[in-house]
Protein backbone atom coordinates (compact mmCIF):
# COMPACT_ATOMS: atom_id res chain seq x y z
CA UNK A 1 0.00 0.00 0.00
CA UNK A 2 1.28 3.46 -0.85
CA UNK A 3 1.85 6.01 1.86
CA UNK A 4 -0.32 8.68 0.23
CA UNK A 5 -1.02 10.30 3.58
CA UNK A 6 2.60 11.46 3.87
CA UNK A 7 1.79 14.11 1.26
CA UNK A 8 -1.41 15.03 3.11
CA UNK A 9 0.55 15.29 6.37
CA UNK A 10 3.23 17.48 4.78
CA UNK A 11 0.59 19.81 3.30
CA UNK A 12 -1.18 20.09 6.66
CA UNK A 13 2.06 20.78 8.53
CA UNK A 14 3.15 23.44 6.03
CA UNK A 15 -0.29 25.05 6.17
CA UNK A 16 -0.30 25.08 9.97
CA UNK A 17 3.24 26.43 10.25
CA UNK A 18 2.65 29.18 7.69
CA UNK A 19 -0.66 30.33 9.24
CA UNK A 20 0.10 29.93 12.97
CA UNK A 21 2.81 30.97 15.33
CA UNK A 22 4.69 28.44 17.39
CA UNK A 23 5.51 29.91 20.78
CA UNK A 24 9.12 31.22 20.95
CA UNK A 25 9.83 30.28 17.33
CA UNK A 26 10.29 32.37 14.19
CA UNK A 27 9.32 30.56 11.00
CA UNK A 28 11.55 31.36 8.05
CA UNK A 29 11.82 28.40 5.67
CA UNK A 30 10.27 24.92 6.06
CA UNK A 31 13.10 23.25 4.18
CA UNK A 32 15.82 24.65 6.49
CA UNK A 33 14.08 23.64 9.70
CA UNK A 34 14.77 20.32 11.40
CA UNK A 35 12.08 18.45 13.30
CA UNK A 36 12.21 16.10 16.28
CA UNK A 37 9.53 13.44 16.81
CA UNK A 38 8.60 12.50 20.38
CA UNK A 39 5.58 10.82 21.91
CA UNK A 40 3.17 13.18 23.65
CA UNK A 41 3.78 12.61 27.38
CA UNK A 42 0.27 13.84 28.24
CA UNK A 43 -1.44 11.03 26.33
CA UNK A 44 -3.29 8.78 28.77
CA UNK A 45 -4.39 5.98 26.45
CA UNK A 46 -1.99 3.31 25.26
CA UNK A 47 -1.70 1.90 21.76
CA UNK A 48 -4.74 -0.12 20.74
CA UNK A 49 -3.89 -1.79 17.42
CA UNK A 50 -1.13 -3.90 15.93
CA UNK A 51 -0.01 -1.05 13.69
CA UNK A 52 0.20 1.23 16.76
CA UNK A 53 2.52 -1.33 18.35
CA UNK A 54 4.57 -1.79 15.17
CA UNK A 55 5.15 1.97 14.95
CA UNK A 56 5.93 2.27 18.68
CA UNK A 57 8.22 -0.76 18.94
CA UNK A 58 9.78 -1.12 15.47
CA UNK A 59 9.38 1.83 13.11
CA UNK A 60 9.83 4.91 15.27
CA UNK A 61 12.39 4.05 17.99
CA UNK A 62 15.34 4.75 15.68
CA UNK A 63 14.04 8.28 14.87
CA UNK A 64 12.53 9.38 18.18
CA UNK A 65 14.53 12.35 19.46
CA UNK A 66 16.59 12.70 16.27
CA UNK A 67 16.54 15.72 13.96
CA UNK A 68 14.90 15.07 10.58
CA UNK A 69 13.79 17.20 7.65
CA UNK A 70 10.09 17.67 6.92
CA UNK A 71 9.96 15.06 4.13
CA UNK A 72 11.54 12.40 6.36
CA UNK A 73 9.19 13.22 9.24
CA UNK A 74 6.14 12.92 7.01
CA UNK A 75 7.34 9.60 5.57
CA UNK A 76 8.12 8.16 9.02
CA UNK A 77 4.79 9.20 10.54
CA UNK A 78 2.71 7.14 8.09
CA UNK A 79 2.19 3.46 8.84
CA UNK A 80 2.30 0.60 6.34
CA UNK A 81 -1.53 0.83 6.40
CA UNK A 82 -1.39 4.53 5.44
CA UNK A 83 -2.37 5.68 8.94
CA UNK A 84 -1.13 8.86 10.63
CA UNK A 85 -0.91 9.92 14.30
CA UNK A 86 -4.26 10.75 15.85
CA UNK A 87 -2.79 14.13 16.77
CA UNK A 88 0.43 16.13 16.58
CA UNK A 89 1.33 19.03 18.85
CA UNK A 90 4.12 21.38 17.82
CA UNK A 91 6.54 22.99 20.27
CA UNK A 92 9.64 25.11 19.94
CA UNK A 93 13.01 23.93 21.26
CA UNK A 94 16.10 25.76 22.52
CA UNK A 95 17.53 25.50 19.01
CA UNK A 96 16.32 28.22 16.60
CA UNK A 97 16.19 25.79 13.68
CA UNK A 98 14.40 22.89 15.39
CA UNK A 99 10.73 22.21 16.15
CA UNK A 100 9.44 19.31 18.25
CA UNK A 101 6.44 17.24 17.17
CA UNK A 102 4.67 15.57 20.10
CA UNK A 103 2.65 12.76 18.54
CA UNK A 104 -0.07 10.43 19.70
CA UNK A 105 0.88 6.77 20.14
CA UNK A 106 -2.27 5.90 18.21
CA UNK A 107 -2.27 5.86 14.41
CA UNK A 108 -5.52 5.98 12.45
CA UNK A 109 -6.89 6.13 8.91
CA UNK A 110 -7.69 9.57 7.53
CA UNK A 111 -11.44 8.94 7.92
CA UNK A 112 -11.02 8.57 11.71
CA UNK A 113 -8.70 11.59 11.83
CA UNK A 114 -11.32 13.70 10.05
CA UNK A 115 -14.03 12.49 12.40
CA UNK A 116 -11.93 13.15 15.50
CA UNK A 117 -10.87 16.61 14.28
CA UNK A 118 -14.24 17.72 12.85
CA UNK A 119 -13.71 21.43 13.46
CA UNK A 120 -9.95 21.49 12.97
CA UNK A 121 -8.78 22.64 9.55
CA UNK A 122 -5.21 21.59 10.40
CA UNK A 123 -6.03 17.97 11.26
CA UNK A 124 -4.15 16.11 12.80
CA UNK A 125 -2.27 19.10 14.23
CA UNK A 126 -3.60 20.49 17.48
CA UNK A 127 -3.31 24.14 18.39
CA UNK A 128 -4.17 23.64 22.04
CA UNK A 129 -1.77 22.19 24.58
CA UNK A 130 -3.78 19.09 25.62
CA UNK A 131 -5.89 16.79 23.42
CA UNK A 132 -9.43 15.74 24.13
CA UNK A 133 -9.31 12.05 24.94
CA UNK A 134 -12.58 10.90 23.43
CA UNK A 135 -11.24 8.21 21.11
Amino acid sequence: MQKTNSKFLKNQLEKFLSENEVENFIMENFEKIEYIIEYDPTEKQESKTNSDDIMRLWSLPNVIGKQLNLNDVCERLVTYKNEIPLWIKIESTDDNNVLKFLISKRFRKIRIIEEWHKLNEYKPILKEKTPHNNV
